[in-house]
């Protein structure tokens, strides 16, 4: 099966970085095959400008033919090359001027594939860029399927949901933030603690004088917090 997608984007990157490359429109349909298949290979490159201008290029080219970008790059999910598997997860970015609710359930359903990636490079894009993006810009879509996800019981999933909250995500939606994170309160696993503690963190701050009655209705978070603080003095 082909890679496949186009385009080009000097836009920021989940890093905060910028690509240093200028943005190109994305190619006419008839060379959409061909595109995909030379940014599958740019993807793969061991130039990191390189490989996040693949994925973001990746990004613009779904959103302006997006059954054909998807079918063309189902396989990149899956890919044995973990720097493709990035680039697919950076192209989930949908922006919310060229998605409507039917698109970005399918993206989710690509993050769902991604959620569960071993792999370091893509962990640290997955949850608090990408899927925490995605919420952040679809939260009536998306805050409902992280609960869904939540009750797996794989641990790059798991931990990957409650990164999802530490950032812009939980910053704004801090009372469902603190919902879903109480579905991991017992699961003592390092990296799944890790992230709850980070996001948990997080979405206390900006709930100010707001979040000790909140918290009263997650115990076990209340008590994570309590550590925490006795920990600092």
């Amino acid at each position: 099966m082909s890679r496949r997608t186009a385009g080009k984007a000097g836009e920021s990157r989940p890093d905060g970085s910028r690509a240093q490359a200028g943005r190109r429109p994305v190619h006419a349909a008839g060379d959409l095959a061909q595109t995909v298949d030379t940014l599958y290979t740019l993807a793969k490159s061991d130039n990191w400008t390189q490989r996040e201008d693949a994925g973001f290029t990746l990004r613009n080219l779904i959103e302006q033919n997006f059954d054909e970008g998807m079918s063309l790059t189902q396989a990149w999910p899956t890919d044995a090359s973990n720097f493709v598997r990035r680039a697919a997860c950076l192209a989930c970015m949908q922006r919310k001027a060229f998605t409507d609710a039917s698109r970005a359930r399918q993206v989710l359903e690509r993050l769902s594939t991604l959620m569960a990636d071993d792999d370091l490079y893509v962990r640290k894009c997955c949850g608090p860029f990408v899927v925490g993006y995605m919420g952040y810009t679809y939260p009536s879509i998306t805050l409902p399927w992280l609960r869904t996800m939540g009750k797996s019981q794989d641990l790059n999933v798991r931990a990957n949901v409650a990164k999802a909250f530490s950032q812009a995500l939980g910053k704004h939606h801090g009372e469902a933030g603190l919902e879903t994170l109480d579905q991991f309160a017992s699961d003592t696993r390092h990296r799944v603690r890790s992230a709850v503690g980070s996001s948990l963190r997080h979405i206390v701050k900006h709930l100010g004088v707001e979040a000790s009655a909140h918290l009263k209705r997650y115990p076990e978070l209340a008590a994570m917090v309590h550590a925490t603080k006795g920990r600092s003095r």
